[in-house]
């Protein structure tokens, strides 16, 4: 990779706080115009490269960005050209307006890729950050508090940045030299596209952390962040044990939260009582064919800081298994050579998960004492090595400790390397709250004392150049083995997969083709064969922003409790089109044989699976979604339904600004048998302060051969959180 440094006179300046940008970042108001008077005598880049869909060839449309700096802000601006009637961009909440057009910051403070930053803004000046690591996809779950503000102009838009320093943590060195680039999406050229000051290495899965300027920003003033943000929640519930609707009395819940900077590099967050109550309620999952526990994303604000140093390949920590806790507080230190993150809870509900092989067990372990501790070395190449601990103390007795050795290793520029090695230790009490008889490696599931081990590895080796990759992953999990504060759902395997995949990139009409081939094998325990499966994929993007995908895949065999079934085939398919801004259609179809695994004797059914959405913007400010999920699955011989049925949604959405949004939510939802209503108004003009109302109510029929509903629950809800600076 080719990196340019600053020549070193004007390096020299800025060290010396007198460089030109420094000296003149005072003028600048950030309100979106991009004036010469304010940016004329700053650094200037311009984003040279289309990376998206092609690679690395010259940008379609001009690009120019802008930096300057002081001891308290680093300064960004933007001017991006082209036909302003084809800008796509909605007023929008933060963090929500990615598939807009938007410009941002890539940033490396440490320059050495455990993880690159991006801050940005859309065209209407919606905010945009995320936190890019090589171990996982970007975590849009980041955020920090900054100013930007963004402006439609006549040669295209223009965009204003001022990002405090004293929101990021970087190195313990007076002077800062960080690694900078900058990005843009737009749509102008008939599909999603990409253009970037720096050249994306298709080796490298953190593209922030391949920023290639180095810039010297001096030494900016060290302000440690102390944020207190106390809540109040009211909500009052009403049910329809019989006739009519009884209120119960008002709830109220009054807890805090609050970040310390102890340095630039380590801080401390702390919570007593929270509230996680959420305001974007997960999406329903169809679960009437899993044996298994799912997963949801991370929302809460306190555990997302830090949350890139627990990924695992093993699932080892799931933070939403910390499901109501009553206090916790987390150390991160990041460190010049070194990550650390350390976190104790207190939970009051504890969600307990009992891995099988054809299913999982759960069950409500009551309160319990939650510990996580994580250190993780950070090397040349962005690569790493690392240490989990996470344990569970129950108080109705028993605990489960884990401990996991890890590793990301690139070598040879284009072969990377993921290691895994975790043991587990179980000690269950003697107050059972899994109702089964089912049993494992020779121990039982309900809790009864007993004690033992298990252990789980991962493998996985990986080739990508331009143009293809490939690799091949080795993963075992053993039957004895859990994970009290992680998600993992099945064990009893050892599992092989082998991928390869092409990537064709054109400039006419069909833009991108890409072609994915993979195979897997499953072994248990005991040496049987419980899985084979094929899986043969294409995709394709086109110059009318149209994406499509087409997949088939076919299990030569599988083993599912004892019983071993033959060959299933399965064919997917899947359509995005975005002809405008006003409109957007999205299709996915999936037809083939699948087992009916909840069924008291299984068999193998024709399974038919539809998703249907459509988005609809009236105005920059208002947008409609529709959304219908269905899916059946028959007997191969007389037809009968072992399941079926859909969810439909509707949402409206209108935003009075980027800080103050209305929500209405219409769901039908024939697997929960209900009507779903929720009314939503929230005002959240940074990621700390929060002001919201509304309610959700839910109707049924109460009788099937009418068409009357009647709300059967409902609940009215308020929350303030208040942010709190004293060094402001």
């Amino acid at each position: 990779m080719k990196i340019k440094v600053l020549h070193s006179p004007l390096k020299a300046c800025c060290i010396a706080m007198a460089c030109v940008a420094y000296l003149n970042a005072e003028q600048i108001q950030i309100d979106g115009h991009v004036t010469d008077l304010e940016w004329a005598k700053a650094q200037q880049f311009n984003l040279e490269y289309e990376v998206v869909p092609a690679r690395n060839a010259p940008a379609r449309l001009k690009t120019t960005a802008f930096l300057k700096f002081d001891s308290e802000f680093l300064y960004i601006a933007f001017k991006a050209y082209g036909d302003p009637s084809k800008v796509r961009a909605t007023i929008k909440d933060r963090d929500t307006a990615w598939r807009e057009d938007y410009v941002a910051l890539m940033a490396d403070p440490y320059g050495d890729g455990r993880y690159g930053i991006l801050v940005g803004l859309n065209a209407m000046g919606s905010q945009l950050d995320e936190k890019h690591t090589s171990s996982s996809e970007p975590d849009a779950s980041w955020n920090i508090i900054y100013e930007a503000e963004a402006m439609i102009t006549s040669y295209g838009y223009s965009a204003e940045l001022a990002i405090p320093f004293s929101e990021l943590q970087f190195p313990e060195k007076k002077v800062q030299e960080w690694k900078i680039g900058f990005l843009r999406k737009s749509f102008e050229p008939g599909l999603e596209t990409v253009f970037s000051s720096y050249k994306n290495e298709p080796g490298e899965n953190c593209y922030a952390c391949q920023a290639d300027e180095i810039i010297s920003l001096g030494s900016p003033a060290i302000q440690k962040r102390n944020y207190i943000y106390p809540y109040i929640f009211l909500n009052q519930d009403g049910t329809r044990p019989e006739k009519d609707l009884e209120f119960q009395n008002p709830n109220y819940e009054i807890g805090i939260s609050g970040l310390i900077d102890l340095s630039k590099s380590a801080s401390l967050e702390y919570t007593i009582n929270p509230d996680f109550s959420q305001v974007e309620s997960d999406a329903p999952v169809i679960m009437a064919n899993q044996t298994f526990a799912t997963s949801y994303p991370e929302k809460r604000t306190f555990f997302l800081e830090g949350s890139e140093l627990l990924k695992s390949d093993l699932g080892s920590v799931y933070t939403r298994s910390i499901n109501a806790p009553l206090g916790a507080v987390k150390y991160i230190n990041q460190g010049e050579s070194n990550s650390l993150y350390f976190m104790q809870a207190t939970d009051a509900i504890s969600p307990y998960l009992a891995a099988g092989e054809y299913g999982s067990y759960q069950g409500n372990a009551g309160k319990s004492k939650v510990t996580i501790g994580r250190i993780k070395r950070n090397l040349p190449n962005q690569s790493n090595v690392g240490i989990l601990y996470t344990n569970r103390d129950y108080h109705s007795g028993g605990h489960g400790s884990l401990l996991e050795i890890d590793g990301l290793i690139n070598f040879l520029e284009d072969y990377r390397v993921d290691l895994n090695f975790a043991r587990s230790e179980t000690q269950e009490g003697r107050i059972n709250f899994l109702d089964t008889n089912d049993t494992f490696g020779g121990k039982t599931y309900a809790m009864d004392g007993e004690k033992f081990s298990g252990t789980a590895k991962n493998i996985r080796l990986r080739h990508i150049v331009e143009g293809s990759y490939s690799g091949i992953r080795y993963k075992d999990v053993s039957p004895t083995y859990r994970s009290s504060v992680g998600l993992v759902s099945k064990n009893n395997y050892k599992e092989r997969n082998y991928w390869h995949g092409r990537t064709f990139r054109y400039e006419g009409s069909l833009r991108k083709i890409s072609l994915h081939a993979s195979k897997q094998n499953r072994l248990n325990y005991q040496g049987q064969k419980t899985r084979e499966r094929l899986e043969l994929k294409l995709n394709a993007e086109t110059s009318l922003n149209l994406k499509g995908e087409l997949e088939f895949v076919t299990k030569a065999s599988e083993i599912f409790e004892g019983q071993r079934f033959g060959q299933q085939d399965e064919i997917k398919l899947a359509v995005q089109f975005s002809p405008s801004e006003t409109f957007t259609l999205g299709y996915r179809y999936e037809v083939g044989d699948q087992i009916a695994y909840n069924i008291n004797t299984p068999v193998i059914g024709d399974q038919k699976t539809q998703n249907i959405s459509a988005g609809i913007k009236f105005s920059d400010a208002l947008r409609m979604n529709l959304q219908q999920r269905f899916t059946e699955l028959r007997s191969k011989t007389t037809n009968e339904e072992f399941y079926g049925g859909e969810i439909n949604r509707f949402e409206l959405d209108y935003q009075f600004g980027n800080a103050l949004s209305s929500r209405l939510i219409v769901e039908k939802n024939d697997f929960q048998d209900n009507y779903y209503l929720e009314g939503l108004m929230q005002w959240k003009p940074d990621p700390y302060t929060i002001f919201y109302i509304g309610g959700t109510q839910y109707y049924k029929k109460p009788n099937p051969f009418s068409d009357n509903l009647r709300m059967e629950t409902s609940q009215i809800y308020l929350k303030f959180q208040y942010f709190y600076n004293p060094n402001s």
